[in-house]
């Protein structure tokens, strides 16, 4: 238990509930930022959390508008990339100057280039407004493989491991990377620090870029997307794509080819969140999953023309182009 750090989780989708969740039940005191009917169901009905194995959970949190919550010590961002930028004023309302910033989310993160270059990750962050009001040595970063679906009653599913990587964003500044794992040591989700994390986080960008898209193209679970002979080749070859960028930027992702197909070929008929939002008819995440990648590709001269037209494909089906 660490009664002493005053913890909130902004965003109540199945990442945020998840995570809030297991560290309310661990004993910690957690506030969860939400707004309009989900802020009101969780203030209602708590957190509710349904297990592979049959077993429910349900937990009380604080559960507060951003405007109501006060300067926290740590923060789990669980919102989706392309929400922060709108969010960010909410956000500094709960960041003191030594504040803990922990982004749960997908893609090229905003503070990837940091401390050394100046120019943002537009796909995420397009006037650069992340990266100036954070800290970089405030921020641990994290590479999240955590399998949950907000479910229409408001509970989450969850399915699979729990797993969380965690690093700082400059590297080698380790010391709020422990807090922060310390905080998961009586729950269920499994922690790893490291002191670099992007080349995890590569790993976990190249799984994203090759999957998430062609599950709404294909409507697809990754179960078929690693194992039909249709799906599975164009799978690997976004994978590729994504390995060499990676290298191009001088990165050697943590997971092998051959390492990322072994964990796909496990993942069992889910759907990606990708897929999830399609269907419920919520904006995709094709900025920070997607287009945050291709941006990097064109600065290297690497030419990813799988990947870019399984987006293309994915971006006309849900009309966001």
């Amino acid at each position: 238990m660490n009664a002493a750090h005053r913890i909130c989780v902004m965003g109540a989708g199945a990442i945020g509930t998840m995570v809030a969740a297991r560290l309310a039940l661990a004993g910690n005191e957690v506030t969860v930022v939400a707004r309009g009917a989900r802020l009101q169901d969780i203030a209602a009905n708590g957190l509710r959390m349904r297990g592979a194995d049959g077993t429910s959970h349900t937990v009380r949190v604080h559960a507060r508008a951003a405007g109501d919550v006060e300067v926290q010590d740590i923060v789990f961002i669980a919102l989706k990339s392309g929400d922060l930028p709108a969010a960010l004023p909410d956000l500094l309302r709960l960041v003191g100057p030594r504040t803990l910033l922990v982004p749960l989310i997908n893609g090229i993160p905003w503070w990837y280039r940091q401390p050394h270059a100046a120019a943002p990750i537009t796909a995420v962050d397009p006037e650069g407004a992340l990266a100036a009001a954070f800290d970089p040595q405030r921020v641990v970063g994290s590479v999240v493989f955590l399998t949950s679906a907000l479910a229409a009653d408001g509970a989450i599913d969850v399915r699979g491991a729990e797993r969380l990587i965690l690093g700082p964003a400059v590297s080698g500044e380790i010391a709020g990377t422990g807090t922060v794992a310390a905080l998961f040591e009586d729950t269920p989700i499994e922690v790893r620090t490291v002191s670099d994390l992007r080349p995890e986080l590569w790993a976990k960008v190249a799984l994203n870029l090759a999957t998430n898209p062609l599950s709404v193209v294909a409507d697809a679970t990754l179960e078929q997307q690693f194992h039909s002979p249709s799906l599975r080749p164009v799978v690997i070859s976004a994978l590729e794509e994504a390995i060499r960028l990676a290298r191009a930027h001088g990165i050697e992702p943590s997971l092998t080819l051959e390492q990322m197909l072994e964990i796909g070929g496990r993942a069992g008929p889910f759907y990606t969140s990708m897929a999830q939002d399609y269907r419920r008819g919520t904006p995709l995440e094709l900025g920070a999953i997607c287009q945050s990648v291709f941006d990097l590709a064109e600065e290297a001269g690497v030419a990813m023309p799988v990947a870019r037209l399984i987006h293309d494909l994915c971006r006309f089906r849900a009309g966001q182009g």
